[in-house]
């Protein structure tokens, strides 16, 4: 009975004059498109031979003949393993299990891949985060996905990475905006669960969502426009409130070629002097960089002095607007500044691709002008204009996080305090604004505490932009998730580590913010064992 009512829906489906206009009209289903292509799926499903006496790869390679709304299936092929050489690559990703490889494309150019192990799959679907506007595929994302027996997609966000102009594939494609923006990964999502359920024959009974930098932004978006999609997401170093970040980008890169290279180690040198010893530990880290109040001013020349020992005038100048951050005329803050401590990481901000990557949000996004030069900037006038033409695209800053919540759907947010690239203190800010909106608390550690059963930071001392530098980098947090959303344990702590040539030398418990890594007094301290999680005295 279930199969020929299933027909009968199919059947109806694929008439164009049923499908939308009396769904509208009759139902109010502006969905129903996707409705119907859910159907299908079934239907095929149910209609597929059994295991019995079909093998996983045929199984795959009927995947090429699926039906998806607005969707072109380009492949579906078997891949052993374990071993696979992506596309352009020059070193094959490997220890991978055997899997169903499906590429498609979803209109315009949303190119997204699937993989799906062919045994066993752990009954669960991983989306994954991209960085920059790279317009590629991440494959190193869906492998690490894949080795941990997730179902994984990844998406290109619908356009080819363009070099040496980041954003040129934009120009004139407001709609290419849009899928940056906000589409491409909804979209992926919800073809991905479809050749899911076509492939296992059941739904993922659970999703998560893993990203960093943009793929940050990506997984907070996920969380805001479409908070059914994950029950948990993962976003580090988010790089949302585009428009604000991309212009304090620009504003940073000119102070930072102000300065000479030799000079942002000799000021994290002077930092760590004055301020390593604030939590207790003399370990070349600062655990919270809010702690200290280093001024440039302090290294200023004077006569006689060896000019690579000390400032300029114009190189305190640089560090002061770096520390500051960027503002409106009128002294509103427009995107935070840098902390103490990160200033050896922001010599790359000397580098043209910051600049370029900032740049082309402003020349092919909001003016479509190839020949905007970004050394003319006027931030009063540009970014408000840049915030009405795009911002409720690209920005996507809201704490409105309710809908999420109500889902069930838990936030693992985390950020390098020694990120070059996008400011700690800016994610900082989205959580004490989150916590304050969705608690009405008015003292920041009675809002913390109100929104942590669904919500929590941790902070990574030493930590570059999603890894890298001389903090404890490497860490499980998708274990920590999966605990989180499937147990109900929340993380009360996640342990990282150092490596040196693969070798690891440091542990440290990441705290969730507030608490701080906390010396006990006794044992090593390149111990986590030696640290507990404390909440400061304010």
């Amino acid at each position: 009975m279930l199969r020929k009512w299933m027909a009968e829906r199919v059947r109806r489906c694929s008439r164009s004059k049923w499908t939308l206009r009396r769904a509208v009209r009759r139902l109010a289903r502006p969905d129903l498109t996707l409705f119907c292509a859910v159907l299908t799926v079934w239907a095929q499903a149910s209609a597929a031979s059994t295991p019995a006496d079909s093998t996983a790869s045929a199984q795959c390679e009927r995947l090429g003949a699926l039906h998806l709304p607005q969707t072109h299936i380009v492949a579906a092929e078997t891949v052993s393993g374990p071993t696979f050489m992506p596309p352009g690559a020059r070193q094959a990703l490997d220890a991978l299990p055997a899997f169903c490889r499906v590429s498609a494309v979803i209109d315009p150019a949303v190119r997204f891949e699937v993989w799906l192990p062919l045994t066993d799959w752990n009954g669960k679907f991983q989306g994954t985060g991209n960085g920059g506007y790279n317009g590629v595929i991440v494959y190193g994302a869906l492998a690490a996905g894949l080795r941990r027996h997730y179902a994984t997609s990844s998406t290109d966000m619908g356009h080819v990475a363009t070099t040496p102009d980041p954003g040129s594939w934009a120009l004139g494609h407001p709609e290419l905006v849009q899928d940056q923006g906000f589409r491409a990964q909804h979209e992926t999502a919800v073809r991905a669960k479809l050749i899911i359920r076509a492939f296992y024959r059941h739904s993922p009974r659970r999703s998560y969502f893993v990203g960093c930098s943009s793929g940050g932004w990506q997984g907070i978006t996920e969380a805001l426009r479409y908070p059914r999609e994950y029950d948990g997401i993962i976003a580090g170093a988010p790089a949302f409130e585009v428009v604000h970040l991309h212009a304090a980008t620009l504003w940073t890169h000119m102070a930072a070629t102000q300065i000479a290279p030799q000079k942002f180690r000799l000021v994290t040198d002077a930092v760590l002097e004055q301020c390593d010893a604030n939590d207790g530990v003399r370990d070349g880290l600062l655990t919270d960089p809010r702690t200290c109040h280093f001024q440039p001013a302090q290294l200023a020349c004077r006569e006689g002095q060896q000019p690579d020992t000390c400032l300029t005038s114009e190189e305190i100048t640089a560090f002061e607007h770096i520390y500051d951050g960027l503002h409106y005329a009128s002294g509103e803050p427009i995107y935070p500044g840098w902390p103490r401590g990160v200033e050896y990481a922001l010599i790359a901000m000397r580098g043209e691709f910051p600049a370029a990557l900032a740049a082309s949000t402003f020349k092919d996004m909001v003016f479509d002008d190839p020949s905007w030069d970004y050394h003319n900037i006027e931030y009063d006038l540009d970014v408000r204009q840049a915030d009405g033409r795009i911002g409720k695209v690209m920005n996507n800053y809201s704490p409105d996080l309710r809908a999420f919540r109500r889902h069930g759907g838990k936030l693992i947010l985390w950020h390098g305090w020694d990120d070059p690239l996008i400011s700690p203190l800016h994610t900082l800010g989205y959580y004490q604004q989150l916590a304050r909106y969705l608690s009405g608390k008015s003292t920041e550690a009675a809002a913390v505490a109100a929104i942590s059963d669904f919500a929590r930071l941790f902070m990574a001392p030493g930590v570059n932009h999603c890894g890298g530098g001389p903090g404890p980098d490497s860490f499980d947090a998708l274990s920590a998730l999966e605990a989180w959303v499937e147990q109900g344990k929340p993380p009360e702590r996640i342990v990282a580590a150092h490596l040196t040539k693969g070798v690891t030398d440091r542990t440290r418990p990441l705290c969730p913010y507030p608490q701080l890594a906390t010396y006990t007094g006794s044992g090593s301290t390149d111990s986590a064992d030696s640290f507990t999680c404390r909440t400061p005295p304010t």
